[in-house]
């Protein structure tokens, strides 16, 4: 992308090193970047990659790479927003900070043209900075080139143009892979690209019509002959693949859930009845206990010729019951 849309900076680029990118930095910005409407800050708003890019001649180079996807209904101010974000960058790290701007759909002149101005009592601000604009560019020339970005930028072109007509879309994905065949580049890059570019023109043909069927039989060949990986068919058996997996594993699970359900239900019923058993069999026994025991002192208070009603008052009994006693003790 740099040798592509950032030239100048790619000459200076230190190939030997990997450019980082600087996702913890720029979360910490997040806090600044305030809704329109205001509310609390929202960091899914905020730019979306820092990188730091290693130079051979000076220090590394900060660029801000932001990309910017609100199309013709945007209502914010798109160059006064990417000023705020290099100002917030530069005040927070002290760093100087290069910016690229990505457009996927058209702007207005006013918020594509890459200059941030104000004015006012005597000070003058301008900030400039370079804008990509994805559905623009010579599709010959980026045919023509060995830079893999682009190929995606036409890949994106190509998904702007095709957008509303889905046999245009298949058109050009056929037309894609067979250039890719045709290149030199590795079998993996080239697969890579594919499903790249894929995924960008996001064809949606109806599975039934003739052109896809004839398509489909295009990719097996393409694929068995060993000359293309084929990532449409492979991604069309994964996400099947998934699909019935995710049906096998629910009714699995439903079914072993329910086993479960069963079997631990029956063992906490079978617990709870033991320990139901065993509280009330105490219970019951006690119960039993205390009354037998209540009994036999009666008996004996009897045989001692105690009085019926100090004996009710010792032992809680009933005077009928106490005379029951009394009278079987005669018998």
């Amino acid at each position: 992308m740099l040798h592509s849309l950032l030239p100048d900076l790619a000459r200076d680029l230190d190939e030997k090193r990997d450019v980082v990118f600087l996702d913890k930095e720029l979360r910490r910005l997040a806090r600044f970047t305030q809704r329109p409407e205001g509310g609390e800050p929202d960091g899914n708003r905020f730019v979306d990659l820092l990188a730091n890019v290693p130079l051979r001649t000076q220090e590394d180079a900060w660029v801000l790479l932001h990309v910017e996807v609100q199309g013709r209904g945007g209502n914010e101010d798109f160059p006064l927003r990417m000023h705020r974000y290099r100002g917030l960058l530069e005040g927070r790290y002290r760093r100087h900070v290069s910016a690229l701007a990505l457009l996927i759909e058209p702007l207005s002149e006013a918020q594509s043209c890459g200059v941030y101005s104000w004015e006012g009592y005597g000070t003058r601000v301008k900030y400039e900075f370079p804008v990509f604009k994805l559905y623009e560019g010579d599709e010959e020339a980026l045919k023509a080139s060995d830079n893999p970005f682009d190929w995606a930028h036409l890949a994106g072109l190509r998904a702007w143009k095709s957008r509303n007509s889905e046999p245009r879309k298949l058109g050009y994905l056929k037309e894609m892979l067979k250039l890719l065949d045709e290149r030199g580049w590795d079998h993996a890059d080239k697969a890579q690209l594919l499903v790249f570019m894929e995924g960008v023109i996001h064809l949606t043909e109806d599975e039934s019509s003739r052109e896809y069927e004839e398509w489909e039989s295009a990719l097996e060949e393409a694929k068995e002959a060993g000359r293309m990986y084929v990532s449409i068919m492979e991604r069309k058996g994964i996400e099947k693949g998934i699909q019935l997996g995710r049906t096998e594993g629910f009714q699995l699970g439903e079914a072993r859930g329910i086993q479960l359900g069963r079997t631990e239900g029956f063992q906490l019923g079978e617990a709870r009845g033991i320990q139901l058993g065993r509280t009330e069999g105490f219970q019951l026994g006690e119960a039993r206990g205390i009354q037998l025991g209540r009994t036999e002192t009666a008996r004996n208070l009897l045989r001692m010729g105690l009085d019926l009603t100090k004996i009710a008052e010792a032992t809680g009994l009933p005077m009928e019951e106490l005379q029951s006693l009394k009278n079987a003790g005669r018998a």
